[in-house]
């Protein structure tokens, strides 16, 4: 007899019976790995998008995809409604994309997208999307059916994500990247003293993940040098100090720098808006009578990610966002004046420049910010004794 999980043929119609069933199949089914899709539309100029891995291919002539949405989702009510939707094939770099359109909330918030038939989304950056037209649907226990005649294919070299049993990622790393978000964040908010071991049981048993989870954060941050081994083998926060916050810094504007070369004068006007809707937030929190540091720098953060992916990389685009370090040093400048330290002015001047065109001047003001916020941290820095 094969071993593993076997359903009992006896009485579907006991409730206790049909549950155990549905456990079954989910454990049983979830072996099954799968590619991981993001299924988008667009009805009147609204968006909607959401994760799948029930997608298929089911016909070659014509060419014919098959994709299941649950009958809840919004999407499968958009979808319907315009006859038309992209299949986006992720990467797999791109779990943070998975994740975010399995949520509920803005789900194009920082997502670049071009416009495809009938103006449905097409995520940029992906490893390749599938444009359809709704041939039929069916019905089928809580999802619908549509099968999609392909009008557009476009593919590009790379890796997929896969989801196998719950997980996405290359089957091991998607814990491991959850632990690596969850300690760096703990470490650059200062949860432990600096002259604290970061032992790896406490680690584990605070962030409720696995201790080998925890070990590769730890050994990934040791090679960003946010974390440091000591004369025993122990981990420890590294001090933020000038050097290295100016490395970071650097290296972020070089990531501007190349996008902005690349970009810059190809920039759409949906693109442009979003940066003008970014800028506009951060005028409007400065001129409040106090004005709030977190909302503002989480905005700047926001801008900056969105003019990052214009490059269409995904690869770059996470690169950028792991060497950021506001969370640490922006606790040493909440009770100030911050909001004169700042160049609140940059962002606005940035998306003029963008939308001129004018390749000089965006490159002027990202070495410019740059060195503005160099030196309010190394001010900081000097405050505190030099390391934060």
């Amino acid at each position: 007899m094969r071993g593993g999980a076997v359903a009992d043929t006896g009485d579907p119609t006991r409730p206790d019976q049909a549950v155990a069933e549905q456990q079954i199949f989910r454990d049983v089914i979830g072996r099954f790995a799968s590619g991981v899709t993001v299924i988008t539309t667009a009805v009147n100029g609204a968006r909607y998008g959401t994760t799948a891995s029930a997608v298929t291919s089911l016909s070659l002539d014509p060419p014919m995809v098959l994709v299941c949405l649950n009958k809840s989702s919004d999407t499968q009510s958009a979808v319907l409604e315009a006859g038309a939707f992209c299949v986006n094939i992720l990467a797999e770099a791109q779990q943070d994309l998975a994740y975010q359109f399995a949520k509920k909330g803005d789900k194009f918030a920082n997502v670049v997208c071009d416009e495809g038939l009938a103006g449905v989304p097409v995520l940029r950056g992906t490893l390749a999307h599938l444009e359809c037209r709704i041939e039929e649907t069916v019905t089928g226990g809580t999802h619908t059916v549509f099968m999609g005649r392909v009008a557009v294919a476009t593919g590009h070299e790379g890796t997929p994500l896969t989801y196998y049993r719950g997980r996405f990622g290359r089957l091991e790393s998607a814990q491991d990247n959850t632990a690596y978000r969850t300690v760096r964040d703990l470490v650059l908010t200062r949860q432990f003293p600096l002259d604290q071991p970061l032992e790896l049981t406490t680690l584990a048993e605070r962030t409720e993940l696995e201790p080998a989870n925890v070990a590769y954060a730890l050994m990934k941050l040791a090679g960003e040098n946010l974390v440091s081994r000591t004369s025993d083998g122990r981990y420890v926060a590294t001090p933020l100090t000038v050097e290295l916050a100016d490395d970071l810094f650097l290296a972020r504007r070089a990531i501007q720098l190349g996008v902005a070369d690349s970009c810059v004068g190809h920039i759409s006007l949906d693109q442009l808006s979003v940066l003008d809707d970014y800028a506009a937030q951060l005028a409007k929190i400065v001129a409040e009578e106090s004005p709030d540091l977190s909302q503002f720098l989480d905005v700047s953060h926001r801008y900056h990610m969105y003019f990052v992916g214009l490059g269409g990389s995904p690869q770059l685009t996470e690169m950028y966002k792991r060497l950021g370090i506001s969370s640490l040093w922006r606790q040493a400048i909440a009770d100030k004046d911050w909001w004169n330290k700042f160049d609140i002015e940059h962002h606005a001047e940035l998306s003029q420049a963008c939308r001129a065109g004018d390749v000089g001047r965006a490159r002027q003001l990202i070495n410019q910010h740059t060195n503005q916020v160099r030196a309010l941290v190394r001010e900081l820095i000097d405050r505190a004794g030099g390391a934060l």
